[in-house]
């Protein structure tokens, strides 16, 4: 009972094994049972010592080849994790390519479907301003781009138009916004023909005000009435897009509307533009 509760208490491997040595050695020595020869005891207590010690050196080497084999595992672990993280870097450059590719396809078919000459160009910069915002492009003189030139685009199948070209630099041009404070269009409703002048207010508000349409035409007009371009005493080209009606307003000492519209491009996404190089021509 007492040599149980000694071993329960004492559980280190080289602990046991100097008890186990002990408790052979008091028995070879006292029990008459076993009268043993001090060679054949010295010889018992060698072959244990020698098999304790075999016994922890295997425990030993075990650990160290755990460890080693952590490590290995370790390794592999991160060079999959790399090779997973590259992966999926491909996958989003190859949906970006794809993508990339549509909005080509688009703009070429959309480019052949034009009436006038155009050149097409994207958008490489986004200047803002205190009251209006500037684009620049990467086409000018090189490839036929004038001061003055119609910019449009096309979003979501949808023609719209952009602005006009207000600088022009030998390889690159700055375009002008619809919804710049200084940009006026020649503009009339689609549906009801009314005609009219669209006017930005600025990059804070990213939207238009159709000015000078007669207050009599109040009841022909509606939310989301389209309207486009006239082509009246204009650069830009008749039929062009612009915008859908947002609001309609009219102060009964006034003698016109003012039309809130919404203009049909979306310039936050705007990503390639066309350059009407013969309209108005």
């Amino acid at each position: 009972m007492r040599l149980r509760e000694t071993v329960g208490k004492h559980r280190d491997p080289l602990t046991l094994t100097a008890l186990v040595l002990a408790c052979l050695v008091s028995l070879s020595v006292s029990t008459d049972s076993l009268r043993m020869r001090p060679a054949e005891v010295g010889q018992s207590v060698l072959a244990l010592f020698q098999q304790s010690t075999s016994a922890v050196g295997r425990f030993f080497a075990d650990t160290v080849t755990s460890i080693r084999e952590l490590s290995e595992l370790r390794r592999q672990y991160d060079d999959l994790l790399r090779q997973v993280r590259h992966n999926e870097t491909i996958a989003d450059d190859i949906t970006q390519l794809q993508a990339e590719n549509q909005r080509l396809r688009e703009a070429l078919a959309f480019q052949t479907s034009l009436p006038h000459v155009s050149v097409p160009a994207r958008v490489i910069a986004k200047e803002p301003g205190i009251f209006f915002s500037s684009l620049t492009i990467n086409k000018g003189r090189t490839a036929g781009v004038r001061r003055d030139s119609p910019v449009i685009a096309s979003q979501d199948g949808v023609r719209g138009l952009v602005g006009r070209v207000s600088e022009v630099g030998l390889t690159t041009s700055v375009v002008m916004p619809i919804f710049d404070s200084n940009s006026f269009v020649a503009a009339r409703l689609l549906r009801s023909r009314h005609e009219g002048l669209v006017s930005g207010v600025g990059i804070t508000e990213e939207t238009l005000t159709m000015l000078y349409v007669a207050k009599s035409a109040r009841s022909d007009i509606a939310v989301d009435d389209v309207v486009i371009t006239s082509g009246m005493r204009s650069i830009f080209p008749e039929g062009i897009r612009i915008a859908t009606v947002d609001s309609i307003q009219g102060r009964p000492y006034e003698t016109s509307l003012t039309i809130g519209l919404r203009p049909v491009v979306d310039f936050s996404r705007l990503e390639y533009v066309f350059v009407l190089t013969e309209a108005g021509q």
